[in-house]
């Protein structure tokens, strides 16, 4: 498997920038963690992600965890300019303790709330998960690590999540900011965990367009020998994300030394016509926090 992910992205670098709308419209896509407002109506959407982590010595110590890979195979749909629809499916390998497990499913809905741009173009999101309790890909963060109360009772196999999260977004010419306020709500328990999410993105292209530069894929009128500058693989967006968990109905708030808090910076290239592959690093801030290496490989139909 590893080998032909691998031979996917070698296959992919080999196709030349033909259509520069898709090329923005992948720039979008830029975030990891982060949702911004924005939908392309009629999108298809596969994505491959996958995450090397090494956990915390919390996690070492409480749950066991050595590093590990971490994916999910995402198929998104988007029907219209407004709604848009998830599958998602994930496991692990933990390469120190010799474990693997596919853990489930997720399947999402995002509606933006007003078709034409307004301020903060607020888009309401919602999320089933049914993943077994060991599942390690992280979506997302939100509740506590090492909690500040006795947990009482047994733990299911499986966990049944809703999540919420109210997605607030907007551009200033190249650039996006985004902020995501999550809820998980456990449905088997009836505790709702939160947590946040916000990121500041460039599109490359049109920075560059303002900067005077032109934009890649396109042929500038004035330089004959443009053409030898167009290249295969081209940067689409570079953002930087902060998030993680603020507690939850138990106990509500913010203490780093018990809960997951990250700076993640990643850069996303535009591959070929419709291709993008996303690369990213998951910096800890806190001492209950992994760090993490992200890749996703992506294609837009």
């Amino acid at each position: 498997m590893k080998r032909l992910k691998w031979a996917l992205v070698v296959l992919t670098i080999l196709l030349p920038i033909q259509n520069l709308d898709l090329f923005l419209a992948l720039a979008d896509e830029g975030y990891i963690t982060t949702y911004d407002h924005h939908i392309m109506p009629g999108e298809l959407e596969l994505m491959i992600m996958n995450d090397f982590t090494a956990p915390s010595n919390i996690k070492r110590d409480k749950d066991g965890h050595g590093n590990y890979f971490s994916q999910m195979l995402e198929l998104e749909y988007a029907p219209t300019s407004q709604l848009a629809f998830e599958f998602m499916a994930e496991g692990f390998e933990d390469v120190e303790n010799g474990e693997g497990k596919f853990t489930g499913f997720r399947y999402e809905a995002r509606y933006k709330l007003f078709k034409d741009e307004v301020p903060l173009n607020p888009v309401a999101y919602v999320e089933y998960e049914d993943l077994h309790l060991k599942t390690r890909y992280k979506m997302e963060v939100s509740g506590w690590v090492d909690p500040p109360y006795d947990e009482e009772g047994d733990q299911p196999d499986r966990e049944r999540i809703l999540e919420s999260r109210l997605i607030l977004s907007q551009d200033i010419g190249a650039w996006n900011i985004a902020f995501n306020w999550i809820n998980e709500s456990d449905l088997n328990s009836g505790v709702t965990a939160f947590g946040y999410s916000l990121g500041l993105l460039c599109r490359v292209p049109q920075f560059l367009a303002q900067m005077g530069y032109g934009h890649p894929g396109h042929v500038h009128k004035k330089d004959s020998n443009a053409h030898l500058h167009q290249k295969f693989i081209e940067p689409t967006a570079f953002s930087f994300e902060l998030f993680g968990a603020l507690g939850d109905t138990k106990s509500f708030g913010l203490q780093p030394s018990r809960q997951e808090h990250y700076f993640q910076p990643s850069i996303m290239f535009h591959v070929g016509k419709n291709t993008m592959v996303n690369i990213g690093i998951g910096i800890g801030l806190t001492k209950a926090s992994d760090n993490m290496v992200r890749t996703s490989l992506g294609w837009m139909f």
